[in-house]
């Protein structure tokens, strides 16, 4: 009888293990599958605010990320961000032609076609950037103002500023009105924005 009670209560103990391994079991399921769900959601959460994040950029370098909602506007403001940064890279200018190169070989060429590059070139050999590094120049771009057509793609743009040009501490200003496309282009760590400047032309450069 001893014998008997000795072996039901192995067996007993053995069912409580049983249940408790089966339980511990079932718990664990269930937390590893909480835990995938929460997983699911935050990496949708995320996407979801990275979606409608947008940086705002300086010399090709982000300064700040902004959250906006309206799709439409954070076109406006992309597009606008791009063709100021742009203009800013490339014509504002000072007398030091490795700097001027790395502005504008190094960052402007890569967010604008062969139209951009055509005027860089023709500028290079009519000795423009070595004449302002020889004369001490410093051309610091003033905008007015950027518009641009969203109606049809891609989305004509005119910008209108000027430069102003200093020198032995006097100033002069020179107009600039340029007209052009934006349309969307392949994502590079040269051109954060994913878009490019096509059939960019000066339409007026003028003393005032």
């Amino acid at each position: 009888m001893e014998q008997l009670n000795g072996n039901y209560k192995v067996f007993n103990d053995l069912s409580k293990i049983e249940r408790r391994s089966t339980v511990v079991l079932i718990i664990s399921l269930v937390s590893m599958f909480c835990c995938a769900l929460f997983c699911i959601y935050m990496i949708f959460r995320t996407n979801e605010s990275a979606r409608n994040r947008f940086y705002l950029l300086e010399n090709g370098q982000k300064i700040a990320a902004v959250r906006i909602e309206d799709p439409e506007r954070a076109l406006e403001i992309l597009c606008e961000g791009h063709i100021a940064n742009f203009h800013e890279l490339f014509f504002s200018l000072e007398p030091d032609l490795r700097l001027i190169k790395r502005n504008i070989e190094g960052n402007a060429l890569y967010m604008v076609d062969h139209s951009g590059k055509r005027l860089y070139n023709r500028l290079v050999d009519q000795n423009y950037y070595e004449d302002v590094a020889k004369s001490d120049y410093s051309i610091e771009l003033e905008q007015d103002s950027i518009t641009i057509d969203f109606a049809r793609y891609p989305f004509r743009f005119r910008f209108m500023g000027k430069q102003k040009i200093t020198r032995d501490g006097k100033s002069e200003y020179r107009s600039l009105v340029t007209t052009g496309y934006v349309t969307e282009s392949q994502t590079t760590p040269n051109n954060l924005n994913g878009l490019k400047i096509i059939h960019f032309k000066v339409d007026n450069n003028n003393d005032l």
